[in-house]
């Protein structure tokens, strides 16, 4: 994974300290919203959540069985305690070949704030694995800031500071699916305050591992 990791990003690899950040941020309503107007799920719909963190979208999933992995241990600690009593399985490590065997397909796939943090090969891997545990008629869906044509300048800094390195532009992030999926569409969002910049992507139709 290609990310920042020293410094002061090193303190984001606690819970607490990604949590105060995400809460500065206004990320629990961000989330309410990511759910009920982008992913919209299905009561009893099996979710795949690939980088998790602590699962705090989990609570806004409705009545799914939801089953998230997260190479953060301490994330996946957090993420348990807070979801007890919920259909939450959580796995601490990556989203790899011998994962990707043993799971049951999936309605729904969400990768959010995950493909700017790996290279083209990591995210044709990623993809590869998820056409493999998306049912035929399931969807994945992915959320990553965007580079884009007259982008407010002041929303292209901010996405220039983020841990990830690998940004791209739409263009980027869909050739990553397009090998995989036989539906690829998205779409740009941009947010007002503070001003930033998304790529939300809808893959359909996996394609038969060839």
């Amino acid at each position: 994974m290609a990310e920042r990791s020293t410094g002061a990003w090193a303190l984001l690899r606690h819970p607490r300290a990604y949590e105060a950040l995400q809460r500065l941020l206004g990320a629990d309503e961000s989330r309410r919203r990511f759910a009920e107007e982008v992913l919209r799920p299905r009561p009893g719909e099996r979710v795949l959540d690939i980088g998790c963190g602590t699962a705090a979208l989990a609570r806004h999933l409705g009545p799914v069985a939801y089953v998230g992995f997260e190479p953060n241990a301490e994330y996946v600690a957090r993420g348990r305690a807070e979801n007890a009593g919920r259909d939450v399985t959580l796995h601490a490590g990556y989203f790899d070949e011998a994962a990707a065997a043993g799971l049951a397909p999936f309605d729904l796939v969400i990768v959010s704030a995950v493909l700017h943090h790996m290279d083209d090969r990591q995210g044709e891997e990623l993809f590869r694995l998820l056409a493999r545990v998306t049912k035929p008629e399931g969807r994945v869906v992915t959320l990553d800031n965007v580079y884009v044509p007259d982008q407010n300048p002041v929303a292209r800094w901010l996405i220039s500071l983020d841990r990830g390195r690998n940004v791209r532009d739409p263009e980027g992030y869909a050739a990553l699916a397009r090998p995989y999926f036989a539906e690829v569409t998205g779409e740009v969002t941009h947010r007002r305050l503070p001003p930033y910049t998304y790529w939300i992507m809808r893959c359909r139709q996996p394609r038969p591992a060839g």
